[in-house]
């Protein structure tokens, strides 16, 4: 099977696989969860009662150069569905790019089945083809160049080049099936193709193919315009969860969003610049009134919560930045401003700069097994996680991951972006709606129909090349 068609039919089992214990659809009732957690302590809510635990919690668990040599590891590996941009082909076929665009079809569009628009409608016949006509087949050439840009603001990646969306029922608003994820500014993309009506392009990340609006694109002149920004030896790396940058250093006028693990090419410091630019400086990508990439400053506080580099991978630092987004809402894809499961842990680790997939599944075969979770009783699953090193460990059970806390008083604790948990009663399926970032006792389910979050783990993975605790 073509690994594109696979990755996508992996994205869709991982839908159906995290609806299946969550949907409204299948409770009968939609109550909000309480808060906090049962066996969730407000102390727990905060990193020192985590990281107190832990013997030696500021020591690295990976150098720099040990990140870089795993992450050429993991954009070599197939399975992981990671694309290094600088060695995408060159050039495409017409049958090479016309099969990505019927297995994007083919994966998402099912003949006869009722999908959901804005507001609960129905989508029409029309709607298909229009949007069938708007994917452009008819242009594709015999030969189809790859060009290279740069992402000028935060966009959404869409399988389709529309912005409406695509549910399986009328009160699902929060999962669109035509959502990838968001992407950041500042990424590099490979375009490869451009919709009927120009204001999509159809473009290669490092994590997922699909559709981006034109207006959040710049286009390069050549590769290495581009790949050079990418490159730059001093960087500014985005902590915060979610920074503004600004496009005048009075700090006026906000650009664009920057989130957690985004990097820019730093230009000065904090009283280093020009007169009136007490604040930090980077370079920015911009889109010019011809769409061609051009670059200007940005700007950023100086008590702005970035740092110069990429921050020391220790189990402290992956607290706090963890505990950075407690409470910020879900968002399936990144809808809405939030983060789900899979984008919560890929900006955590981004911060060290480790390349992460987007996908909860993939996510799941990172680093070292601490021991195999799937199918095992539950003291034995307790048993490994007695071995796991906690706050450089992510658990994953089919359609959802999380970030191993740790152990207090016999339970078990994971910190995660969780749309909801069901419960049963003799009578009643209850959702018990999350929708946020939250600590969990892994006990969480224990009453619902398919049990609690530790009984279906499947799978416990050490990020980083050796399992030993510092």
């Amino acid at each position: 099977m073509n690994t594109r068609k696979l990755t996508i039919l992996i994205c869709i089992v991982t839908i159906i696989a995290f609806f299946s214990p969550v949907c409204p659809g299948s409770a009968s009732q939609v109550i909000k969860a309480p808060h906090p957690s049962p066996h969730v302590s407000a102390n727990m809510e905060k990193p020192p009662f985590w990281t107190g635990k832990l013997a030696n919690p500021g020591h690295p668990l990976l150098k720099p150069e040990e990140i870089q040599a795993m992450n050429g590891k993991y954009l070599a590996r197939s399975d992981l569905y990671l694309y290094d941009l600088t060695k995408l082909q060159e050039e495409l076929s017409k049958e090479e790019l016309l099969a990505w665009l019927k297995e994007d079809w083919d994966a998402f569009v099912t003949p006869g089945e009722v999908r959901y628009g804005r507001g609960g409608r129905p989508l029409g016949q029309s709607f298909w083809d229009g949007l069938k006509a708007n994917v452009n087949q008819e242009t594709v050439m015999e030969k189809n160049s790859t060009r290279y840009g740069l992402v000028v603001k935060r966009t959404d990646v869409r399988v389709f080049p529309t912005g409406e969306q695509s549910t399986a029922t009328p009160e699902r608003d929060g999962f669109d099936r035509f959502q990838h994820s968001a992407i950041s500014p500042g990424s590099m993309v490979g375009i490869h193709h451009v919709s009927k009506d120009r204001r999509w392009m159809y473009v290669q990340t490092q994590f997922i193919r699909g559709w981006i609006q034109t207006t959040a694109l710049a286009t390069a002149k050549e590769k290495k315009e581009a790949l050079g920004y990418q490159q730059s030896a001093e960087r500014l790396v985005i902590t915060g969860s979610f920074i503004k940058v600004f496009g005048d250093p009075t700090l006026r006028q906000v650009v664009f969003l920057a989130q957690m693990g985004d990097v820019f090419p730093l230009l000065s410091r904090p009283g280093q610049g020009r007169p009136g630019e007490s604040c930090y400086v980077i370079r920015i990508p911009v889109r010019d009134g011809n769409g061609k990439l051009i670059f200007e400053k940005g700007f950023l506080p100086r008590d702005a919560d970035v740092h110069e580099g990429f921050l020391p991978y220790t189990q402290e630092n992956v607290a706090r930045q963890a505990f950075k987004m407690l409470h910020e809402p879900y968002g399936w894809g990144d809808m809405f401003g939030g983060r789900d499961c899979s984008r919560f842990i890929m900006d955590i680790f981004a911060s060290f700069g480790m390349i992460m997939p987007r996908n909860s599944t993939f996510q799941g075969k990172m680093g070292k097994e601490i021991g195999e979770m799937d199918g095992k009783e539950i003291r034995e699953k307790k048993a490994i996680l007695d071995r796991a090193i906690p706050l450089a460990t992510v658990l994953r059970l089919p359609g959802h991951i999380m970030l191993y806390l740790g152990k207090d008083r016999g339970r078990y604790y994971a910190i995660h972006s969780i749309w909801g948990i069901e419960t049963e009663t003799s009578s009643t399926r209850v959702l018990e709606k999350i929708a946020k970032v939250e600590v969990s006792d892994l006990s969480l389910g224990e009453s619902g129909p398919r049990g609690s979050l530790l009984q279906r783990i499947t799978d416990a993975r050490f990020i980083g090349t050796n399992g030993n605790p510092p």
